[in-house]
């Protein structure tokens, strides 16, 4: 009886980890990662992380639920394919900065309440020309992610000698065409820096979703699952 038990409650928290998006469910506080999860930097130590949803710098204007720690968190597939490009890069004297990894699903229901409210006080930073619901009707955001797979991630380029990010001409979560990788909006240096990063990351096997030149994903990954733990910095890797 008490193997069975066992048995029903490590049940219980692998599915709250990892299962399909409830808008009825907050992110949940675990001790371990994962087994198929990591730290990104135990994997690409050279890549440089900052969280925008761990604290206010982001389209909402506050940290962001499930977001209680400020280290990347991504599948080991993907984790490893950073570092292929992270290495790629090196070579030219450039580098990369990650601005969100793992994202509990949890998060994508933070989002979508926040949208309902009549808070607009990041709009002119963010989404200047469309409206909150426009913002999901644009796609910008939605109900699911890749990110809650663990296979995406948010990033741009910084020069190694400087420590400087390049001109992407727009910041992360700028939600406008303009932030389309393509856009005829830019200068012909933005451009082209943008068009780098995705060369980049599709030599180690990231694509990019054209209307944020920012956000890539592992292509051809499977299986998907959305997890739903907590950011922290604290878990214990899985054996």
């Amino acid at each position: 009886m008490k193997a069975l038990s066992l048995f029903i409650c490590v049940a219980a928290v692998l599915l709250s980890q990892c299962a399909p998006y409830n808008p009825n469910t907050a992110p949940v506080t675990v001790a371990s990662l994962p087994a198929e999860f990591c730290y990104l930097d135990t994997v690409a130590p050279t890549i440089r992380v900052d969280l925008k949803y761990s604290g206010r710098d982001n389209f909402v204007g506050r940290p962001i639920a499930g977001y209680a720690g400020t280290r990347a968190i991504l599948r080991k597939d993907t984790a490893l394919a950073m570092k292929k490009a992270a290495d790629l890069l090196a070579k030219q004297g450039l580098g990369l900065l990650v601005w969100d990894a793992y994202r509990p699903s949890g998060a994508m229901r933070d989002f979508r309440e926040w949208s309902l409210t009549a808070d607009e006080c990041m709009k002119a930073r963010f989404y200047p020309n469309i409206s909150k619901q426009g913002i999901y009707d644009g796609k910008y955001i939605g109900d699911i992610s890749e990110h809650s797979w663990g296979i995406a991630v948010d990033i741009t380029l910084v020069d190694l000698r400087t420590g400087r990010e390049l001109d992407m001409g727009g910041h992360h979560d700028l939600l406008d065409v303009s932030s389309a990788t393509e856009s005829p909006l830019v200068s012909p240096a933005q451009r082209a820096n943008r068009l780098k990063l995705r060369e980049s990351m599709a030599a180690a096997g990231m694509k990019n979703y054209h209307t944020e030149w920012w956000h890539y994903f592992l292509a051809n990954a499977s299986p998907y699952y959305s997890y739903n733990f907590e950011v922290r910095d604290d878990l214990t890797p899985a054996p």
